[in-house]
């Protein structure tokens, strides 16, 4: 189940960069993307709780998670021209984290593989809305 809402999570961002002429649709795309960062950022915090590692990993995670967040709030509310670039970079350093801090095994088979391919996608679109707003 976690594959399919995973890969359809992608539609709401992918499908409004056809519509980037568009000042809702932007706005939408930025919006639905700090959503999205918050969410699984939140999952950085609530599985650092089940790390096995040193508290001092529980720590880093804990406070990553929480930067990620309000690096990406205010990059939402003040860096219109490079919003984007930003919320990409946070979205590499949140796939970064979990990568790094947890152990694949431990996670449901074929969960990170799909973690790594839809976060891959969704940077890539944030890069593609960066140049279609650059080239308008």
């Amino acid at each position: 189940m976690f594959q399919i809402l995973g890969y359809l999570g992608l539609l709401p961002m992918a499908g409004p960069l056809f519509f980037f002429n568009n000042p809702f649709w932007v706005n939408f795309f930025v919006t639905y993307s700090l959503a999205i960062l918050s969410f699984v950022s939140g999952t950085l915090w609530s599985r650092s709780f089940q790390l096995l590692r040193s508290e001092k990993d529980q720590i880093k995670i804990l406070l990553i998670s929480n930067a990620c967040v309000l690096i990406a709030f205010f990059s939402v509310l003040y860096l219109n021209r490079f919003v984007l670039l930003v919320l990409a970079s946070i979205f590499a350093l949140v796939l970064l984290v979990e990568r790094y801090f947890f152990d694949v095994e431990d996670l449901a088979e074929g969960y990170f593989k799909m973690r790594s391919t839809v976060s891959t996608i969704v940077i890539f679109l944030h890069i593609m809305g960066f140049v279609f707003l650059r080239a308008a």
